[in-house]
């Protein structure tokens, strides 16, 4: 078995796939598989792939990002999953960097870099955490989960993850979801894991581009993000015995910003839901100006935007 199965879903990726990938097999470190899954492209993605006998793809129709990496899980061999983005790559040596850190660990974090493609410039994003310090992954996602930095925790990719610890606790992607499949699968993922691992070094480039799903809007990939939210709250909200201190306020801003950015409304158990995570003053204040008008509180947060410029 390889050490690593690197996992890249692709749809219509024809014009960067070539970058990704070369980054992959220019690294020093050689014991991985790729599993490419050509995500119903329309364009030049299969042709490239035929360039490729080293690549193992899988194709399948046009079904999204969660259901093309669930393909991949179920075609992996190796003993670590990384998931890479078709239009990202991988730093020089991120494989030889990560592999001699490898000592059985269910989650290993790194840090990463933004490439923005419109300006041509590159930022590195290290991990402010201790070398090598070993965590739950639940202590981890309440120490890092609410930091504001300009890569969100949520993103799958800047881990790498031990496959029979995603297969002991059945970890995979929703089928059909396609956007906000990261922060459904990071959430439980880390609630399981037992052992973290960080490190600092930035090994992977995240490319920013116009056009991308997550730049986008409309209101299937809407409904998507709030079956995830209601998938958290259903899943964490009932648990007991549990620090439920950050997730209940990731949950109460998502409440919140459901109802002032999307202008929605809310179920009679999803109002119960939001009022019961709502424990910290500003989250509590929040939740009466919404119960009392949703327009009012989308009035409010319009306001403290302008003065917030």
């Amino acid at each position: 078995m390889p050490t690593f199965s690197i996992i890249i879903p692709a749809y219509n990726a024809e014009a960067y796939l070539q970058r990704c990938l070369d980054s992959i097999f220019l690294q020093e470190f050689t014991d991985y598989e790729v599993i490419v899954i050509d995500d119903g492209s329309t364009d030049g993605t299969a042709t490239l792939l035929e360039s490729y006998p080293q690549v193992k793809v899988i194709h399948q129709e046009n079904q999204g990002m969660a259901t093309a990496r669930n393909r991949g899980l179920d075609a992996a061999q190796g003993d670590y999953i990384l998931f890479v983005d078709s239009d990202d790559e991988l730093t020089p040596h991120a494989l030889s960097n990560l592999a001699p850190q490898i000592n059985g660990e269910d989650i290993i974090g790194f840090g990463s870099s933004i490439y923005n493609e419109e300006t041509q410039t590159i930022t590195h994003y290290p991990l402010h955490t201790t070398h090598c310090t070993l965590h739950t992954g639940w202590d981890y996602f309440n120490h890092h989960r609410l930091e504001t930095t300009p890569v969100h925790f949520v993103c799958v990719w800047q881990r790498v993850y031990r496959r029979g610890f995603l297969e002991k606790n059945n970890l995979h992607f929703v089928d059909g979801l396609r956007r906000a499949e990261d922060d459904l699968f990071t959430t439980i993922a880390m609630f399981h894991a037992q052992s973290v691992k960080t490190i600092a070094a930035p090994l992977y480039i995240y490319h920013v581009r116009n056009g991308s799903i997550t730049r986008t809007s409309d209101s299937k990939l809407d409904a998507d993000s709030w079956s995830v939210q209601q998938n958290l709250a259903d899943t964490f909200i009932p648990m007991q015995g549990i620090d439920k201190t950050v997730i209940y306020q990731v949950l109460a801003s998502n409440y919140i910003n459901h109802i002032s950015v999307k202008g929605n409304h809310l179920t009679k158990a999803e109002w119960k839901q939001f009022r019961e995570v709502c424990i910290i003053p500003r989250h509590q204040r929040l939740y009466r100006i919404a119960h009392i008008s949703p327009a009012l509180l989308r009035l409010y947060s319009f306001i403290a935007g302008i003065f917030h410029r």
